[in-house]
């Protein structure tokens, strides 16, 4: 099995006036020390608006730094808001990426779940409408990646010209594809495309299974919208390692806490529908202990042993690689960077060369 690391750079109040810019420099910091600890990918997501929750709205700008820092990490979209881009533009920055990484590129396609974003960025946010023009976005970007002359794509709600497209990706004929599975349907979607799924572990284990084997089945007879098939699913799971078993778990619970709602963060009620709904999800938060939050999957955290017991119900869920988040709330960047540590010293040994789940 793979581990990934996954950040939306959150950067939560009180705000200094170095604040903002320490958190990006940190969130670059903990990349190279997962490269250095054994970590195979690394996933940014695009952010749009949230203060305090995702200050990351230009991932290209990110990953392209961390292309310059790093060496053998690949380096994901999670993901490209594909209604809200110009197809040339997402091409043109997939393939920059991969140039500048040298073919380390992830390319996770989604349409936008939040209407505070998308229309804030002047496009229509019905759902089905960014489904629908999300996979004509990616359909032709997939030619654009391909193809050195773009013949040129007309559809429903595209009439792109002919165009020479640069620069060239490296891997050929373009980088591996995923979609974001924040809704359970989306993975047998993923493999009806062919693609990569990467899952929130929001659900428990029992939950997610059969989504999973929903996926495998689907992407046995996937009609690809790439030129591969990308038969892959991950899912990032919100935590704390530490070498004292109640702090990572207190910590990591805390973190689970806050990315589901429980802070003060002014836009809670665009997140989560209205002030009912932050009310809701805080009083849904307060009836579970961390035992609960731990044992249904929801939180991830404790010492290297608890994480790997952890680590291991989701490998039996039939994952492929699972994504730690640890940049969250208020766990301090020394926190991150031990979590970092100790998984690439006592849990990814656990799990590679014919250890659990290889």
């Amino acid at each position: 099995m793979k581990f990934g690391l996954l950040s939306q750079i959150q950067v939560p109040k009180p705000w200094a006036e170095d604040t903002e810019r320490n958190v990006y420099w940190q969130n670059l910091d903990h990349v190279v020390a997962a490269e250095h600890a054994g970590f195979s990918h690394f996933w940014l997501t695009e952010q749009h608006f949230f203060a305090e929750i995702g200050h990351s709205p230009c991932p290209e700008m990110f990953l392209a730094a961390l292309s310059q820092r790093t060496r053998t990490i690949r380096l994901g979209f999670a993901v490209i808001l594909m209604p809200c881009h110009n197809p040339f533009m997402i091409a043109e920055r997939v393939a920059t990426l991969d140039v500048l990484s040298n073919g380390r590129c992830e390319f996770g396609a989604g349409r936008g779940t939040a209407a505070y974003v998308v229309e804030g960025l002047g496009f229509n946010a019905d759902a089905e409408h960014g489904r629908e023009v999300g996979r004509e976005a990616l359909e032709a970007v997939v030619q654009m990646l391909e193809q050195e002359h773009f013949p040129g794509y007309r559809s429903k709600h595209f009439d792109l010209p002919a165009r020479q497209v640069v620069p060239r990706p490296i891997q050929r004929p373009h980088p591996p594809l995923w979609f974001a599975a924040s809704n359970l349907e989306t993975f047998e979607r993923a493999g009806d495309a062919g693609v990569g799924v990467l899952g929130v572990t929001r659900y428990t284990h029992a939950e997610i299974k059969p989504h999973i084997n929903a996926y495998r089945a689907a992407i046995r007879t996937a009609t690809p919208i790439g030129r591969f098939i990308n038969n892959h699913v991950g899912v990032f799971a919100i935590g704390c390692v530490h070498d004292d078993d109640r702090i990572g778990r207190e910590v990591g619970c805390a973190a689970a806490r806050f990315y589901y709602g429980d802070n003060d963060a002014a836009l809670n009620h665009v997140r989560f529908g209205s002030s009912e709904g932050v009310a809701r999800i805080k009083a849904r938060m307060a009836g579970y202990s961390n035992d609960d939050l731990l044992d249904s999957g929801m939180a991830i955290g404790g010492n290297a042993d608890s994480v790997c017991r952890q680590v291991e119900r989701w490998a039996a869920t039939g994952i492929d690689q699972m994504i730690f988040m640890f940049q969250i709330g208020r766990t301090t960047h020394d926190q991150i960077m031990r979590s970092i540590e100790i998984v690439g010293e006592k849990v990814i040994p656990r799990f590679v060369s014919g250890g659990v789940g290889a």
